[in-house]
């Protein structure tokens, strides 16, 4: 019983391996599409390129940066204060502290 089990196991093993090697060494899987992929468009590819010619029309109105009233306007940033960096290792044992 142990040697039908055992030879079920290496007919079993052979033809996964053979399946492997035809799969991956025949070259079969790597054939060349029928139609090249780079004349072929899907919807999303028409899409993008009808919305990026219609960017090409936009156009801004820059009148307003010579318009007086823009130049009034005040930057009212806070300027930040350098502080200092904490400790190197924020997990390292603090010195002088009992207990750790």
């Amino acid at each position: 019983m142990q040697s039908n089990n055992t030879i079920l196991i290496i007919i079993a093993t052979l033809v996964v391996g053979a399946g492997a090697y035809w799969f991956f060494f025949t070259g079969t899987g790597n054939d060349v599409p029928l139609v090249p992929t780079d004349m072929t468009q899907n919807s999303a590819q028409l899409r993008f390129n009808k919305l990026v010619s219609e960017l090409g029309s936009i156009s801004f109105d820059t009148r307003i940066f010579s318009d007086p009233r823009f130049d009034m306007l005040l930057d009212l940033a806070t300027p930040i204060a350098p502080e200092t960096s904490g400790r190197f290792d924020p997990f390292a044992s603090i010195p002088g502290v009992i207990g750790k």
